[in-house]
């Protein structure tokens, strides 16, 4: 796979990726996707912890562990028969 290009890849101030507000250390290899933002909370309350969260337009994410796999949960804003 080949590395996406700067000029096409926004990051912000806080070096996080500009949609998503999430820097790479921040994002679980294990990642969950809901459509509606408010899911994200209720999928992370059967999380043990919660190590981080971030919100920028539709896109609310929260990682953290269930038991001890660490895991993303980040909404797409859309249903997911709309997800290329």
């Amino acid at each position: 796979m080949q590395p996406i290009p700067e000029s096409e890849l926004i990051i912000n101030s806080r070096g996080a990726i500009y949609h998503l507000d999430l820097r790479p250390e921040e994002l679980a290899d294990t990642v969950i996707t809901v459509g509606d933002p408010e899911r994200v909370q209720l999928v992370s309350r059967f999380f043990d912890t919660i190590e981080t969260t971030a919100a920028h337009r539709e896109f609310v994410s929260a990682t953290g562990y269930l038991g001890k796999k660490r895991v993303t949960v980040i909404s797409t804003g859309i249903g997911t028969d709309n997800i290329d």
